[in-house]
């Protein structure tokens, strides 16, 4: 199963002291970074990575199951202080079929009603 995830952190118009920003970027960032690439490694992380300009990850992972999903996106330490959206992905070759069923529902029905008046 393939998944879209997002990570960002939410900007709070705060400003970080020294001491604060060189831990988030120690505690958060760097582990975030090492974690990635760790993920990448395991083949659970396909293609991705940081946004430019953001403190925000994009990926697509791959896994068996949701549960999988759900322990590699809490595994990663921006998740902790991130927004996370997770979006499900099918296989390119697995929407033809799909499209084609509808298409054949619709047509049909549409077809039948020809000889009306429009």
């Amino acid at each position: 199963m393939k998944f879209l995830v997002e990570m960002d952190h939410p900007k709070t118009g705060q400003w970080l002291n020294d001491a604060a920003a060189r831990a988030f970027v120690e505690e958060v960032v760097f582990p975030t970074l090492d974690r990635a690439e760790t993920l990448v490694k395991q083949g659970c992380i396909l293609a991705g990575g940081p946004v430019a300009g953001s403190i925000a990850l994009r990926f697509i992972a791959e896994v068996e199951s949701t549960q999988h999903l759900d322990e590699l996106v809490s595994s990663i330490p921006l998740w902790s202080v991130a927004y996370t959206r997770v979006t499900a992905l099918i296989e390119f070759s697995d929407r033809r079929p799909h499209v084609q069923a509808l298409l054949q529902r619709r047509v049909i029905p549409l077809a039948d009603a020809s000889h009306l008046p429009t």
